[in-house]
């Protein structure tokens, strides 16, 4: 969820049963609605907020029965101490969908889950890292490591070097 989705949460979209929070257009940067699924830590965290609800609003987040409008001095002081610099809150939604990538979730279902329409938002969002990319030359050198006869339909090798100006059957060189 974005800062904004989060800090002006309300109760009434909250489904703890279902296990979910249910946006409304009105609530989305995208003025679509959308559901975000609660995994067990989130759900854990929404019933102890639950616990001390404010009697004057609906929010879901607050500090000392006051809804939360920023975290930035209590994030900036937690990754000081984490010894973590450059990274803002919104940084974390790039670490979701990169980790959802990873986890080998389908594109489409990470761009409905964020709420992203286009392709470009989520691939700008998306991080490809250093273990992307020995991940990927593992693949590719397996890949080439297959003898002719293990070849996958994917893999473009016949045995013969053709050129598409060659006369149809005539070999290469």
């Amino acid at each position: 969820m974005r800062a904004g989705e989060i800090f002006n949460l309300t109760w009434d979209k909250v489904d703890l049963k279902q296990r979910a929070i249910r946006l409304e257009a009105a609530d989305t940067k995208t003025s679509e609605p959308r559901v975000i699924y609660l995994s067990d830590e989130v759900l854990g965290i929404l019933h102890e907020a639950g616990r001390v609800r404010g009697l004057g609003h609906n929010r879901v987040f607050t500090y000392k029965g006051r809804p939360i409008m920023s975290i930035r001095t209590a994030f900036l002081k937690a990754c000081s101490r984490g010894g973590i610099e450059n990274f803002r809150f919104h940084d974390l939604r790039h670490t979701f969908n990169t980790n959802m990538r990873k986890a080998g979730v389908d594109h489409s279902v990470i761009m409905k889950l964020t709420g992203h329409k286009t392709a470009a938002m989520f691939h700008r969002y998306n991080t490809v890292d250093t273990a992307d990319a020995v991940d990927a030359y593992q693949k590719f050198e397996g890949f080439l490591a297959q003898k002719p006869g293990e070849a996958t339909s994917d893999k473009l090798y016949s045995g013969e070097k053709k050129c598409s100006h060659n006369a149809p059957g005539e070999k290469m060189g």
